[in-house]
């Protein structure tokens, strides 16, 4: 047996605690086991490491046999992830127009709404894959996509109904600005199965109403804050706070606003990164994918501190980690057109096909299911990589915003994982004891 490349070691004082990102396992290993798991590694049958200490490292994944190729493992896993049959997933621009006008926004917008025609497509497919599939997850999209409120509510009956026929199991989110989540709408939306939603709002009312204004230039601030206490009787919210150098020293400022409306505790708060792109509002102002990393940690600091966190947290092993390089997922535009990532939408130069003819997309579809972080060395040898999967691959493929590729447990795995493991000792319960369910990454914009 020989040590896992993906294990994470922290010393708490009482006991050393290691973590493996290809389980998600956190396994605690007392300080006089501690010399006898070095001694096996080093081959001493005689180590005297109790068999116990030696089943939870197995079975964490912390020590694998000689002969495994860990890298090709996790490849396997990706590759199996990126073509699930069993899974179909949908993002849907039901208006690629916006009542606000944000600055930073990357997104080309012209008033439209999801068409009759563009519906029936959408339902075509489903009912073409409905046979192969036990689950079908969809995302609310826009522009804004509670401006096409009445083809969101359609089609949503529509997919339930069949997926309910089916035994097929329905998932659904939303990312809206805020400004129409009036308490009917949440009603209406969870009364779809839409359960998670989420909500941009990028400081304090000064720092917002600039950041995230109403096309006119009028705030948008407090409307969005009324709104909020809607949502939280109805959906799980997180409230995203897109950070650069420009707005984070105010954080704090808004996340008190918030306690102080009666939100902590019913809402989760992260953070965003805004990247630094060639004419964008804030060029030459954004963190790079370092600093993003520190700042997120202080962020989450603090969200914790006003009751808005997520508390400790260790990362989830991952699959596969986006629509964007996902064979059965897809985005689809307000027109019916095709787009593989999210922050392509409204960019005719990456449109990869149709709804209407979904079976034969273009050429620009193979550069995203082509694109492979197992063949980057740096990747390949990252800790990070099983949490990650390669991270972001839109990022990944454009030079400009090649480091941004990456989560930010790149950068703070040790102090993570610290953190992780002297919780679990203050508390002597362990959440992550046993190997963890794959998940996704969460998506945002």
């Amino acid at each position: 047996m020989k040590a896992s490349k993906y294990n994470i070691w922290a010393d708490v004082g009482a006991a050393h605690y290691v973590f493996n990102g290809v389980s998600g396992a956190l396994v605690r290993v007392a300080n006089d086991e501690r010399p006898a798991v070095d001694r096996f590694l080093e081959g001493d049958d005689d180590c005297g490491c109790s068999p116990g200490v030696l089943e939870q490292l197995t079975r964490g994944r912390m020590l694998v046999a000689d002969d495994a190729d860990e890298v090709e493992t996790l490849r396997i896993r990706y590759q199996m992830s990126r073509y699930n049959p069993r899974h179909l997933g949908f993002t849907i621009v039901t208006s690629l127009g916006c009542n606000f006008d944000c600055p930073y926004c990357f997104e080309d917008k012209h008033p439209s709404i999801l068409g009759d025609d563009v519906q029936a497509a959408l339902l075509a497919l489903v009912d073409d894959s409905m046979p192969n599939i036990r689950d079908l997850s969809v995302t609310w999209f826009g522009g804004e996509p509670l401006l096409g409120k009445r083809p969101l509510i359609s089609l949503s009956d529509a997919f339930i109904e069949r997926c309910d026929r089916a035994g097929v199991e329905y998932s659904a989110g939303i990312v809206t600005n805020g400004w129409l989540l009036d308490d009917k709408t949440c009603r209406e939306l969870a009364e779809r199965r839409v359960t998670t939603c989420q909500v941009t709002i990028d400081g304090p009312p000064d720092v917002h109403d600039v950041m995230r204004p109403l096309v006119g230039g009028k705030p948008s601030f407090w409307r969005i804050v009324e709104n909020l206490h809607h949502a939280v009787e109805h959906l799980d919210v997180t409230v995203r706070v897109n950070v650069a150098g420009v707005n984070f020293p105010r954080v704090e400022e808004l996340l008190a606003i918030l306690r102080d409306e009666g939100l902590a505790g019913k809402i989760v708060v992260t953070a965003g990164q805004l990247t630094d792109t060639p004419g964008a509002a804030y060029e030459g102002r954004c963190f790079s994918n370092r600093e993003f990393a520190g700042a997120t940690a202080e962020f989450d600091r603090l969200a914790n501190q006003y009751g808005m966190g997520v508390g400790v947290t260790l990362p989830a092993p991952t699959g596969v980690p986006c629509t964007a390089v996902a064979a059965n997922e897809l985005v689809i535009g307000s027109d019916g057109e095709l787009y593989k990532c999210w922050d392509d939408v409204g960019n005719p130069r990456q449109v990869i096909g149709d709804i209407r003819d979904y079976m034969h997309p273009n050429g620009r579809l193979a550069r995203w299911l082509k694109y492979d972080p197992f063949s980057n060395a740096e990747c390949r040898g990252c800790v990070a990589l099983p949490v990650c999967m390669g991270g972001c691959a839109h990022h990944g493929m454009d030079i400009r915003q090649y480091e941004n590729r990456c989560g930010t447990f790149r950068h703070t795995y040790a102090e993570t994982v610290q953190t992780a493991a002297a919780a679990v000792e203050r508390a002597g319960t362990n959440p992550w004891s046993t190997p963890v369910k794959l998940v996704r990454r969460t998506e945002t914009r």
